[in-house]
């Protein structure tokens, strides 16, 4: 093939048709655009998108007007160098000494550019990658970041699709932390472009990972005035972190409770927190994304006091409950019916969770939230997992919020309030009709009040970020902390083996089981096992069949095995608090009787195959003075002593029990 021609001495150099800068081999660059036309980089970054819509993948010619294909995440290095205009530039009059074999190791190498097996992901991508100029843990602003979070600020101005202004303080959550081992060493004649590392750590996720973040940015895009910025993914020059940045405004909701001079002021502050709370929640449900857990703090306030959902601070808060963190400790509100399902290993592997994810675990999140800005005490929404039981610590937080909405435009929120706090998922209402109580009661009587749209809650199927896969990215560092969370001191995980997680899972599919033997004593002698079923305090135990039997305010009764301590099966039937559980050993057969608070009195029967229905069934005088069972003793001479806290005792017959059964 021969060779350009040399150009004429006079002729002058060829250069850009935008900038008029001449074209050379370092800085002004010619590339080639998919229409033909060749300009320099410098000015190909600074063309604006073809469109909105597509505004990280195309852009349009100055020259012929075209819209063309460019991805802004790669940069111009990814269009063909023009040969043919680099040929025709004039060689140099003094050129440079060679360099040495030194110089050439300390260069930096080129960038690579983009592996072909990731262009379809870099695709789906595109609008959830940073570029690396951003920088947000150049600078970090003052104050101690929240566990398992990095503060930062953006170093330069990013336009689309981010749009976000220089030094605006961000939050980055890891996603993917660096493997241990020596780190691998860079190629001397090129290196990863920005991109093509940030898509080869998002590829080695997993499909759940994936999808979860793109819904993430996608969600958060769309409720920008709800929920903080997700802006996408983003990784150090140097560093093999993959991080998660999110926007974060500085002041909190917390102080706020402080401050309650005016009541007045006070009661109307309260009201528009709480629909805006409301407003959160239901934009999520609308994009299928439920929260599981929550914390007063993680609510953020922006330039114009709005309040919006720190969706980092939410998954940090995730990472801390599925780590085993103490949730007293840290005012961190978890439903009851989603407290065991995180220390369900087998179950949370095998996403076999039976329609407890949904939208009813929100709601007692956004019952607390309310509380807690009602009442002005965060820890008190918080203490219903400490002991005693669920019933005293509802009866205590729905006596302070009718004390401090008595007299108010927010009276009828205590009512509603009452039915978000219930124990059964089913009795709570929808955010909707939240939202509405807190609209009406601030409105004149006789005026419509707006509703929110029907689409918000038209969702079937959800996304649980405390079940989801980048919650489960729990490492030390993603936990460690002074005031917030601290790691678990159980060792559940340490001594198990395959087959006793495997044992941990529950028989039936609506309860939630683990099993695990702890660590010795410090004499070495000692060693227990924690069980772990029930969704409230246990209120009896009893042993009997080779079973033992437990009790609780939940209305259920687990049955455990005491050869290997694995959950066998979990018995349903009591509409009332279960208070007293005893097991009968005969010689024919062995019998456990449990009796609740609505005088109700069940017989199981006990062998090696147990049924879901009780043998047999009564129900004894329920009237004003009578207060149900309190407690069961079995005599051997065939008797069954229940008392109840009339100050009565009561004697059965077994034999009767018997002979009703057959």
């Amino acid at each position: 093939m021969a060779s350009a021609a040399p150009p004429p001495p006079d002729a002058e150099p060829p250069e850009c048709p935008v900038c008029l800068s001449p074209f050379d081999d370092s800085s002004v660059v010619p590339r080639v655009l998919p229409c033909g036309h060749s300009l320099c980089g410098s000015c190909i970054s600074s063309l604006p998108p073809a469109s909105a819509s597509a505004a990280a993948s195309s852009l349009r010619c100055p020259l012929c007007s075209q819209c063309v294909p460019f991805s802004r995440a790669l940069g111009p290095s990814s269009l063909p160098k023009n040969l043919a205009l680099l040929s025709l530039l004039p060689s140099l009059p003094n050129p440079s000494p060679p360099r040495t074999a030194g110089a050439a190791s300390a260069a930096r190498p080129l960038p690579l550019p983009l592996h072909a097996a990731h262009s379809r992901l870099l695709a789906r991508f595109r609008h959830a990658i940073l570029p690396e100029s951003a920088s947000p843990l150049h600078s970090s602003p003052p104050g101690h970041p929240p566990a398992g979070l990095a503060l930062g600020s953006i170093a330069c101005d990013l336009g689309a699709p981010w749009f976000c202004s220089r030094g605006h303080p961000v939050s980055l959550l890891p996603i993917d932390a660096p493997a241990g081992g020596a780190p691998t060493q860079e190629a001397a004649f090129y290196r990863p472009s920005h991109a093509a590392r940030v898509i080869a750590a998002i590829d080695a996720l997993s499909s759940a990972a994936r999808e979860e973040m793109v819904d993430l940015v996608a969600a958060s895009t769309r409720l920008a005035r709800r929920v903080c910025r997700v802006y996408g993914a983003w990784m150090g020059p140097d560093a093999a972190t993959l991080w998660l940045v999110s926007e974060r405004h500085t002041p909190g909701v917390p102080p706020l409770l402080n401050d309650r001079s005016d009541e007045l002021e006070t009661v109307a502050r309260v009201g528009a927190l709480g629909m805006e709370v409301c407003e959160a929640l239901m934009g999520l449900h609308g994009e299928g994304l439920v929260l599981g857990c929550l914390r007063l703090d993680c609510f953020r306030l922006d330039h114009f006091g709005r309040c919006l959902l720190d969706l980092n601070e939410v998954l940090a808060l995730c990472r801390g409950v599925r780590a085993g963190v103490c949730l007293s400790m840290d005012g961190a509100l978890v439903a009851p019916e989603m407290t065991a399902i995180p220390r369900d290993a087998t179950r949370t592997r095998s996403h076999d969770f039976n329609g407890l994810i949904g939208r009813n675990s929100d709601v007692w999140l956004l019952g607390c939230i309310l509380a807690a800005l009602v009442t002005g005490e965060e820890r008190l929404a918080a203490g219903w997992n400490t002991d005693g039981s669920y019933d005293d610590w509802q009866k205590e937080v729905l006596a302070r919020l009718d004390a401090a909405l008595v007299g108010t435009q927010l009276e009828p929120l205590a009512a509603t309030t009452a039915l978000c706090l219930s124990y059964e998922p089913e009795c709570r209402p929808e955010i909707a009709d939240v939202w509405k109580c807190i609209r009406g009661s601030q409105m004149k009587p006789g005026a419509d009040a707006l509703a929110p749209d029907d689409d918000i809650v038209a969702q079937k199927s959800f996304r649980c970020l405390l079940l989801g896969e980048l919650s489960s990215m729990c490492s030390a560092q993603a936990v460690e902390s002074d005031e917030i969370v601290q790691p678990s001191q159980d060792s559940d995980d340490k001594n198990s083996t395959p087959d006793d997680e495997s044992n941990c899972g529950c028989s039936n599919d609506e309860s939630v089981c683990t099993a695990g033997t702890d660590e010795p004593q410090r004499n070495g002698v000692f060693k227990s096992s924690t069980l772990l079923a029930h969704r409230d305090c246990v209120t009896g135990l009893a042993i009997g069949g080779g079973f033992l039997f437990s009790s609780s305010y939940d209305k259920t009764i687990n049955v455990w095995s005491l050869q290997d301590f694995s959950h066998v099966q979990t018995l349903k039937g009591h509409e009332h608090k279960i208070t007293a559980i005893v097991v009968v050993d005969n010689d024919n057969q062995s019998l456990c009787i449990s009796g609740d608070s609505g005088s109700g009195i069940f017989v199981w029967r006990v062998g090696t195959s147990l049924k879901q229905e009780p043998l047999n069934k009564w129900y004894e005088t329920n009237d004003w003075i009578y207060r149900g069972v309190h407690c069961l003793a079995v005599s051997g001479t065939g008797y069954l002593y229940t008392g109840s806290r009339d100050k009565s005792i009561k004697a059965w017959s077994l034999e009767i029990i018997h002979l009703d059964a057959l």
